[in-house]
């Protein structure tokens, strides 16, 4: 028993003074005047031990009686928990877009918002409300419902050692203040990088997994671009599931709002299946993926954007050759060409397709920015000089993983066939062509690979143009020189497809989407005056970001701003640079639950809990205020109503 003013109990020490007035009898006789000896038999009943008794029951029930009223006073109680000590509940709700999953009565998240707002009834106590984006203190009770009310999904996700580390950070020193905190999550597996260390809290910590009713979840994982050609691109849509299935599941292509394209992905006693659209490769294309599933939704969509063809940055580097200038025009590319000697190594990086045009000799130093640059994407053709350095060439086809060149041949050759089925040469004829008059060359230098793939070969079956895949890009070798000197291949037909879509294949595909994320950087080619930003807004939002600014480039950070998936315009001045698709993480989509025991392991101050009533019928009780004044003051009447008794019927 505890209590309230405990300081009352001093009282009792006053009830020495009916006991001190018992003892010593305290009163005044009065004298009697008698003649008769009557009266002595009547003083012979008084002095009996029953006037005695009497006498100390009368003595016993006031001493009750004061009692009472001093406990009553100072106010006694029974509780767990003193009831001077504040209370600071610490609550984490997990509002990542897996409380999606459908419970037996709602979404996890909504339904364990309604549940805490049903059962909290700790009306003295100051709570704080941890989420994936927001820490909210001193909250009372009114205030924790109006948020919960409120709470939406949020594409971050915190680990439960942050977690407990921002818990820790609400505490003030306080004395008399009673802290805890409570889990409230699905408790994905992705939710632990490391092992939880719950005595990073100095108090208890309740845990209650909020699972589904249904675990199994098919969700759009990714898209990628999987071939181009110079019209149309082929899209791999990645379709997974959480579980290995058997079902058939309908995938559509949207452009913007207007659907282009339908298809199904057939899940075979497996989890993940690959689904092909073809979409044209002429125009922006702002895209989005779709599928119908029970499980999660916020995985169901998944956006992406192409932009526009732009021009094509070509750079040629060696002899000047009108035959490039002519194919590359101004309207459609940014050609530059420049001899060796002049080469400014800092415009490589920035270039779609680099010619080699008989160069005598390959210097390393070329050659190691011909190596980064295909490792970022670019695509480089090699035309050989009549007086070639041989080794400086294999050098470089060996970095390349093109062959060798194994011999020079000095004879001349016709180039007689072609490769109908090279995606360079795929849309260039309508049907195949027999009887073209043929090119040749009077000199060439025959390359052994056995990587390559054919494009032209000559009538000895041995290549003129090949390409290899290599990196990131894409190596074409052509093998004989292409001055009119040597060969008149300039002159036939065939050299303008084929170095056009040299060019064409060669432009970079723009990044399709970003991952949502709590800081996103995002590249954007654009070049703006001095006091110019890049603006980023959709329908709802707009909002400008941190921003680097380079000569030709932008470098946005997307920080401390709520994101959600959907199509993004990057303005400058309210004319759009680019638009930009965002999709929420897919982490969480491949529900894989930990098990709470395990998590919580031999934890002393760790608790597991199967209900939020459970949860908060416990937390209650500990608290719960069972008042017992109300029985102090009974007793106190009842004893004075037992001497009121003893002094009416009590006869001596």
């Amino acid at each position: 028993m505890q209590f309230k003013h405990p300081e009352i109990l001093y009282a009792l020490l006053l009830l020495i003074i009916p006991i001190i007035v018992h003892l010593f009898q305290l009163q005044r006789f009065v004298k009697v005047p008698f003649t008769n000896v009557a009266f002595l038999k009547n003083i012979e009943r008084q002095t009996r031990k029953s006037s005695q008794i009497k006498k100390w029951l009368v003595l016993i029930s006031r001493l009750f009686i004061f009692t009472g009223l001093i406990f009553a006073f100072s106010q006694p109680y029974f509780s767990e928990s003193a009831i001077q000590q504040n209370v600071n509940v610490t609550i984490y709700l997990d509002n990542s877009y897996s409380m999606q999953a459908k419970s037996e009565k709602g979404e996890l998240l909504k339904s364990a918002a309604q549940k805490i707002i049903e059962n909290n009834n700790l009306q003295n106590s100051a709570f704080t409300l941890i989420t994936n984006e927001d820490n909210l203190k001193d909250l009372d009770i009114n205030a924790l419902k109006n948020e919960l009310i409120s709470l939406d999904y949020s594409p971050n996700k915190l680990d439960l050692n942050t977690v407990l580390l921002k818990a820790k950070s609400n505490y003030l020193p306080k004395t008399n203040t009673l802290d805890k905190v409570i889990l409230i999550s699905d408790f994905q597996n992705i939710n632990f990088q490391n092992k939880i260390d719950f005595t990073i809290v100095n108090a208890a910590v309740s845990l209650l997994q909020h699972s589904p009713k249904e675990s199994q979840n098919i969700y759009l994982d990714s898209v990628s671009v999987e071939q181009k050609s110079l019209t149309e691109l082929t899209l791999n849509v990645l379709v997974k599931s959480s579980k290995i299935i058997s079902e058939t599941i309908p995938v559509s292509l949207f452009q913007e709002e207007t659907l282009i394209g339908k298809t199904t992905a057939k899940l075979a006693n497996s989890n993940r299946q690959t689904v092909q659209f073809t979409i044209p490769n002429s125009t922006q294309f702002n895209g989005k993926v779709s599928l119908i599933d029970d499980g999660l939704e916020f995985d169901n969509d998944f956006y992406f954007s192409i932009s526009a063809p732009e021009k094509t940055n070509v750079l040629s580097i060696g002899n000047p050759a009108e035959f490039l200038s002519k194919i590359y025009t101004e309207q459609e590319f940014n050609f530059m060409a420049s001899p060796l000697s002049n080469l400014n190594y800092n415009n490589i990086q920035n270039q779609d397709l680099i010619i080699l045009n008989e160069l005598v000799d390959i210097p390393a130093e070329l050659q190691r920015s011909l190596s980064e640059f295909m490792e970022n994407g670019g695509n480089l053709a090699v035309i050989p000089s009549q007086n070639a350095n041989i080794d400086s060439y294999n050098r470089l086809l060996n970095a390349f993983q093109a062959g060798k060149i194994s011999a020079k041949i000095e004879k001349e050759h016709l180039i007689t066939s072609i490769n109908y089925g090279h995606p360079l040469i795929d849309d260039v004829f309508e049907k195949k062509v027999t009887n073209f008059q043929y090119p040749k060359t009077s000199l060439h230098y025959q390359n052994s690979s056995r990587n390559s793939s054919d494009i032209l070969k000559f009538d000895n079956d041995s290549p003129f143009i090949s390409s290899v895949k290599n990196k990131n890009g894409t190596f074409y070798w052509v093998s004989s020189p292409l001055n009119k000197g040597i060969s008149d291949f300039t002159q036939s037909p065939l050299v303008v497809p084929i170095f056009y879509n040299f060019s064409k294949i060669s432009l970079k595909t723009t990044q399709l989407y970003y991952t949502i994320a709590p800081e996103n950087s995002i590249e954007i080619k654009a070049s703006i005056g001095k006091d110019e930003v890049l603006k980023i807004s959709n329908e709802t939002n707009a909002f400008i970001p941190l921003q680097k600014v380079s000569p030709n480039k932008v470098d946005l950070t997307l920080t401390d701003v709520t994101l959600q998936s959907g199509f993004y315009n990057v303005s400058s001045n309210d004319e759009v640079v680019k638009t930009i698709a965002l999709n929420y993480n897919r982490e969480e989509s491949d529900a894989n639950y930990a098990d709470l025991k395990s998590l919580v392991g031999k934890a002393e101050n760790a608790i597991v809990y199967t209900s939020i009533d459970d949860l908060f019928s416990e937390i209650g009780n500990q608290h719960k205020i069972n008042w017992l004044f109300k029985w102090f003051l009974a007793f106190s009447v009842l004893f004075l109503f037992i001497e009121m008794l003893l002094l009416k019927y009590f006869k001596i």
